[in-house]
C-alpha cells in the first residue's frame, strides 16, 4: 500500500539529469497541492524559463547556511499563505468568479514582483567586484556578504590606483529595494571619484557626500528626507605598509600580529545631509606590519538581535571575535563569523544587511 507524501517545500538542483522535465512535473504537483518549488542553480542560468515552469524562488550557488535557511523560511511562509488563501476561498467564496480573478491577478503581480527583484539582484551582483577582482587586489582575504532580503542596501568596492588599493564597505539608508537604489548611485559615484580625485581617503568621502546630497536634492530644509549612507574606506599601500582611512559613522579595525586591536575611528556624520555636513571628513594614516588583519564592515552584524536575552550582538562582542580569529586562515575566519551570527540569531529574522571584508596585510 502506497504512502502519500505531502512536502511543505520542494528544492530541486538544476544539475540533476532531465532537470526541466522534473520542474514541469513538480509544477503540476504545486498547482494541486500548493507546494512551493525552490531551484538551486547558478547565477547565469535561464531563470526566466524556470519561472515559466512554475518555480517560486531561487537559491544561487555558492550559498551559505543562512541563505538556505532564509529561502526555506520564505518558501514555507509562501506555502502557508497559499494554503490559507485557498481554504478561505473554498469556505467563503466557492462560487465567486470575481475573487478567482483577483486571486489570479495577485499571483501574476507576485510573479512580476519576484521577476523584478530577481533581475535587480542580478544587476546588483554584476556591479559588485567579483571574487576574481578581489583576488587580483588581495593575496589573502575573505568576504562575508549576507543581504537581509533578495537585494541589499550594503555594497563594497575595490579599485587600484597609483600602485595602491582602495577598498570600501558602505551601508545605505534602508535595505531591500530602497537601499539597493542608493548602492547603484554610490558605486557609480565612487568610481568617478576614484578616477578623478587625488588619493586621499577623507577627500573621497567629501566628494561622495557632495554628489549624494546633490542627487537627493538635500539642502537642509525642514522635513527633508535624511537618506544617505555610512561608509568605511581605506587606501592600502602594500609596498610601503601604509594605510589611509576615513569613515562616515562606520569605523574599521586593524588587529596586529600581537593581538592588539586598533580602532580606526569614523566621523560621527553620514554621507548625506547632516548638521555637520559642511565639516570635512578626517583622514587617518598609520603603518601596519605584514600579517596584520584589517576589517571593514557595516553595522548589520553588531545590530543583529539574538542570544539568550534577545539583545544586540554589540560592538564589544564583535571586537572580541575579531581578536579571537585574526590569526586563523581567512577561509576559517569567514566560517566562524558566519557560524557565530547564525547561532546568535537562532530563528530570529535578519535586522539588517551584513557585510564584512577581512584583509590580511
Amino acid at each position: 500500500m502506497g504512502v502519500e507524501v505531502n512536502p511543505d517545500v520542494v528544492i530541486i538542483d538544476s544539475a540533476l539529469p532531465d532537470f526541466m522535465r522534473g520542474v514541469r512535473i513538480l509544477n503540476r504537483l504545486s498547482e494541486v497541492k500548493n507546494i512551493p518549488v525552490v531551484i538551486l542553480c547558478d547565477r547565469d542560468e535561464p531563470v526566466d524559463e524556470y519561472f515559466a515552469a512554475g518555480v517560486d524562488d531561487f537559491l544561487f550557488r555558492p550559498y551559505s547556511f543562512i541563505d538556505l535557511r532564509y529561502r526555506l523560511k520564505v518558501a514555507l511562509q509562501l506555502g502557508d499563505t497559499l494554503k490559507t488563501i485557498k481554504n478561505q476561498n473554498q469556505l467563503l467564496h466557492k462560487t465567486s468568479e470575481e475573487l478567482k480573478k483577483q486571486y489570479r491577478l495577485l499571483e501574476e503581480q507576485r510573479k512580476d514582483m519576484i521577476d523584478d527583484i530577481t533581475y535587480s539582484r542580478r544587476i546588483q551582483n554584476a556591479i559588485m567586484p567579483s571574487a576574481e577582482i578581489l583576488s587580483c587586489h588581495f593575496n589573502d582575504y575573505f568576504l562575508f556578504y549576507c543581504p537581509k532580503r533578495i537585494v541589499s542596501g550594503d555594497f563594497y568596492r575595490v579599485a587600484g590606483k597609483e600602485g595602491k588599493t582602495i577598498v570600501a564597505v558602505a551601508d545605505c539608508t534602508g535595505h531591500g529595494l530602497s537601499g539597493a537604489l542608493l548602492t547603484i548611485a554610490g558605486t557609480a559615484f565612487l568610481n568617478e571619484i576614484i578616477n578623478y580625485t587625488p588619493l586621499n581617503a577623507a577627500e573621497f568621502l567629501n566628494q561622495l557626500r557632495i554628489r549624494i546630497m546633490r542627487l537627493l536634492h538635500q539642502r537642509g530644509l525642514e522635513g527633508e528626507a535624511a537618506d544617505g549612507m555610512d561608509i568605511s574606506l581605506a587606501i592600502i599601500d602594500f609596498n610601503d605598509r601604509q594605510l589611509q582611512y576615513a569613515g562616515a559613522n562606520n569605523p574599521a579595525y586593524l588587529v596586529r600580529t600581537s593581538g592588539e586591536l586598533v580602532i580606526l575611528p569614523a566621523d560621527r556624520m553620514p554621507i548625506g545631509i547632516h548638521d555637520n555636513c559642511e565639516v570635512p571628513f578626517t583622514n587617518h594614516t598609520l603603518a601596519f606590519d605584514k600579517g596584520d588583519m584589517l576589517y571593514l564592515f557595516s553595522d548589520g552584524y553588531v545590530d543583529q538581535f539574538g542570544g539568550p536575552h534577545d539583545q544586540k550582538f554589540r560592538t564589544k562582542r564583535f571586537q572580541e571575535l575579531c581578536r579571537t580569529v585574526y590569526h586563523l586562515p581567512t577561509v576559517e575566519q569567514r566560517l566562524i563569523f558566519e557560524r557565530t551570527i547564525d547561532e546568535w540569531m537562532g530563528y530570529r529574522d535578519h535586522v539588517d544587511d551584513i557585510s564584512i571584508i577581512g584583509i590580511r596585510c
